[in-house]
């Protein structure tokens, strides 16, 4: 071959070679109509079930991640979190149809709530509200300090208590659905002691009754549904009831996956607009990074619950240098956030032999304030555990014969 000839040939195959073919990053694949959204992982409600099935596993979580275990827990109560379908935790029971004011056992664990009569029948539509596939009985309008908060239209903000079929069925099998039972307890000395499935939740809810003007301002920021409750009078005598539509804005959730519990809470992130009090706890910085992850696969998936937000985790008492470890959520510990920890209030749950609840005031520093920290020790006070379930403070004693 001639010498120019040969120069010519290996001076192509240098330009095709390291021409910008080979310097391009290949091109990723698009997306297929058929490919989940980012996030999607997050949601996977088969696998969260698994592993929040599993008390091993659960326990090993909470430990990993505080923060991923408390998002798994709401996605999973929380299902289906797209369409007017119940959720899971809308079909547990309130505590009101299981402590029932004369002490009475309540009915079986399924056996529908009846609405009133008179709720029913001024059933209003608005545009876009939700079906009434569960009505809410949203009996109490009192937090733990006995103080009310209002929303941005000086309307109490109102609370809900249920619970599980684990912790229901304990509660019957042990007869404590009324003080004569809990105070049985304490007699023969056997403390109260849940299956680790175990769940209870308190809901906080903006009340909207039937007011166009509050319903739109709310709706597309918060979870809504249909709702109730009793009214009295200024003598405290019932005169009838409140029916319409009320927006879920806080969520504290608990399960007995830890001997103390772990104690987890949720709000919606325009509380501050819509009630009149803020947030006053620091978010941690785990929680605000979840937060963030869990926000997002939520609105791909075009869920209301990418609105809301964990304020925090609590699973001790104290930290690792010895600090009272806090938890509160803004529309259901409002006034005291800052003295708040839901470990340490619900550690004191417990009852004596004549039917007497441990004083959750702590009044032993000369201030009336609440427990935080290391709690007392209410056994050598005389007083026999109901394993951190304060909601049992609810029941009534059941008389044989009528009271004189």
């Amino acid at each position: 071959m001639p010498r120019l000839t040969f120069v010519l040939l290996l001076f192509h195959l240098l330009v095709v070679g390291c021409g910008p073919h080979d310097t391009e990053k290949p091109k990723q694949p698009e997306p297929t109509p058929n490919e989940p959204p980012p996030g999607a992982s997050l949601l996977d409600v088969e696998a969260i079930d698994k592993l929040l099935g599993n008390q091993e596993s659960s326990a090993k979580a909470i430990q990993a991640g505080p923060y991923e275990y408390a998002w798994q827990n709401f996605i999973a109560l929380n299902q289906p979190l797209v369409g007017p379908d119940a959720k899971r935790w809308e079909l547990w029971r309130q505590t009101s149809t299981v402590y029932l004011p004369d002490g009475a056992k309540p009915a079986p664990w399924g056996t529908p709530a009846k609405v009133p009569d008179e709720v029913l029948a001024n059933v209003k539509s608005l545009p876009d509200a939700p079906s009434a596939t569960v009505w809410h009985n949203l009996d109490t309008r009192i937090q733990v300090d006995g103080l009310v908060l209002l929303d941005k239209w000086n309307h109490d903000v109102r609370y809900q208590l249920l619970m599980n079929k684990d912790t229901f069925d304990y509660v019957l099998m042990r007869e404590f659905y009324n003080v004569n039972g809990q105070q049985r307890a304490a007699e023969e000395n056997k403390p109260a002691d849940f299956p680790w499935t175990s769940y209870e939740l308190k809901t906080s809810w903006i009340w909207i009754g039937y007011d166009v003007e509050k319903f739109n301002a709310l709706k597309g920021k918060y979870y809504i549904v249909s709702a109730y409750y009793q009214v009295f009078n200024d003598d405290g005598m019932p005169v009838g009831y409140d029916g319409g539509y009320a927006a879920l804005s806080g969520m504290h959730i608990i399960n007995k996956t830890l001997p103390n519990w772990v104690w987890m809470t949720f709000e919606n992130v325009n509380n501050a607009e819509f009630t009149q009090v803020k947030l006053e706890l620091e978010i941690p910085a785990g929680a605000q990074a979840a937060n963030q992850r869990y926000q997002a696969a939520l609105r791909s998936a075009g869920s209301i619950f990418a609105n809301y937000q964990l304020d925090g985790v609590q699973t001790v008492f104290t930290d690792p240098g010895g600090k009272p470890t806090l938890l509160a959520n803004s529309n259901i510990e409002s006034a005291f956030q800052k003295k708040s920890s839901c470990i340490t209030c619900h550690a004191i749950a417990s009852i004596n032999k004549v039917g007497k609840y441990f004083n959750i005031v702590d009044s032993s520093g000369g201030d009336l304030t609440y427990y935080v920290g290391d709690p007392p020790d209410v056994e050598a006070k005389g007083f026999t555990t109901l394993d951190f379930v304060w909601s049992m403070k609810r029941a009534s004693r059941q008389f044989t014969e009528s009271p004189e």
